[in-house]
């Protein structure tokens, strides 16, 4: 007898990398908004390129309360968006807790949408 469905999702690397880019551009776009929010007219490529460091080191401590993981992942959004736009370390803080709390509600958001 042949069984009703395939078992296709295992969790390989195939998931891993599609989960990472899908995230990222979730990230990208809630970080660009936090920029704008905080610095006004930026363009969408510096959110593109600060975007996949928070969501690696996500990933990488996904086990642990997601407390841990928040805090983690705004450490690692400060040097990064740091760099990326140039900012000082109290600039970069503050567009990372602005980006954090961005991200926070359109997750709860699409959370109640998608999931409901």
């Amino acid at each position: 007898m042949l069984p009703l469905q395939a078992d296709v999702v295992g969790g390989g690397p195939l998931a891993l990398l599609v989960t990472f880019v899908v995230a990222t551009l979730f990230s990208a776009v809630t970080l660009h908004l936090a920029a704008l929010w905080v610095l006004g007219d930026e363009p969408h490529q510096n959110a593109v390129k600060a975007a996949p460091a928070p969501v690696l080191v996500a990933m990488l401590f996904s086990r642990y309360h997601p407390a841990v993981v928040a805090t983690l992942a705004v450490a690692a959004a400060v040097p990064a968006v740091r760099f990326v736009y140039g900012l000082t370390t109290r600039g970069a803080v503050l567009l990372s807790v602005f980006y954090l709390a961005i991200t926070t509600i359109f997750a709860f958001a699409f959370g109640n949408i998608f999931l409901a």
